[in-house]
């Protein structure tokens, strides 16, 4: 096997990283911006990362009804050229939303008065699929106590994560959703910035 590839099954003994045994899913990506002045060389500016996480939010099977809920933090960046990094400054819960069912998992701390009638339907399955239609609740942060990662969007300490050995420095929630599929175990899925 080359340098370069290792098998899945072997992902915890074999990487640097620090990730616990829980995700099942992990990838990111490194984004330089780039400009040209007009000179001979580019110039190279922030080297921001995406860390994309997915695990499960439990061990026990789903038995609801199927529900989303999703949030979004807001953060302005601020790249400091004399030391080459760019600074996360929490500037406060984005937009939240949770579908009815999705309430044992998820709180919305800041909720609108207003609902929407949603649905979820497919057919990939067979035309005997079932198909839901439930409220959905929308509003601003979020607060989600289950695994594998919890947060709370209200504060930057709620929703900013010790490095685990990609990039430099902590890293920065940027999206949350988790699926709820009944006869599953439910899955979350976190975007994360940080500086590469």
């Amino acid at each position: 096997m080359s340098d370069c590839c290792y098998l899945v099954g072997n992902f915890f003994a074999d990487t640097p990283f620090n990730f616990s045994d829980c995700f099942i899913s992990v990838n990111n990506t490194v984004n330089s911006e780039i400009s040209d002045n007009g000179c001979d060389d580019l110039s190279v500016g922030a080297r921001i990362g995406t860390l994309n996480i997915s695990g499960f939010a439990g061990t026990d099977i789903y038995r609801g009804c199927p529900a989303r809920a999703g949030a979004q933090v807001l953060w302005m960046r601020k790249f400091r050229c004399d030391i080459e990094k760019t600074h996360f400054i929490f500037l406060g819960p984005g937009r939240s939303f949770m579908q009815e069912a999705a309430s044992d998992y998820v709180r919305l701390i800041k909720e609108v008065d207003e609902t929407s009638n949603t649905i979820v339907a497919s057919s990939q399955s067979g035309p005997s699929s079932l198909f839901t239609v439930g409220k959905q609740y929308e509003g601003l942060g979020m607060v989600y106590s289950r695994g594998p990662i919890a947060f709370d969007s209200s504060s930057e300490s709620g929703c900013t994560l010790s490095n685990m050995g990609v990039g430099d420095g902590d890293y920065y929630l940027q999206n949350f959703n988790i699926e709820l599929v009944p006869g599953a175990v439910p899955v979350a899925s976190y975007t994360f910035a940080y500086n590469a």
